[in-house]
């Protein structure tokens, strides 16, 4: 229940960024470590030192691609242009994270080098 207070609490946090800021703000490094708790574990989304904000209208932004490895999305990695659908997959990946108490890209022990994502586990 704890963990799902959290993750709910996150996504709450979420959608106050993408549906009621004016202009919306694009977090870009949504993660567990970006997830603070108080003391009731409720969940606040915090380090916004990535953050950008958007008129959705007029996405055309491009930037550099900034976040942390594993919880960046493939066609922010194409494109360059941030959106609310990369908040939201760094969201799901974090998710992954809580459900298998896996971290985002882990050594590869059995093949012996590199690296795995958790997706690639997951998929």
């Amino acid at each position: 229940m704890t963990r799902m207070t959290i993750a709910l609490g996150a996504a709450r946090g979420l959608e106050y960024l993408h549906e009621h800021c004016n202009p919306k703000i694009i977090h870009r490094d949504v993660k567990a470590a970006n997830v603070l708790l108080d003391g009731n574990f409720e969940a606040v989304i915090g380090d916004f030192g990535l953050a950008k904000m958007m008129d959705m209208g007029r996405n055309t932004v491009t930037t550099g691609v900034r976040g942390t490895m594993g919880h960046i999305a493939p066609e922010y990695f194409k494109t360059g242009r941030p959106s609310v659908k990369t908040d939201i997959f760094g969201y799901g990946v974090m998710l992954l994270e809580i459900v298998t108490g896996e971290r985002a890209i882990f050594p590869d022990f059995l093949e012996g080098a590199g690296e795995v994502m958790l997706i690639d586990q997951v998929r």
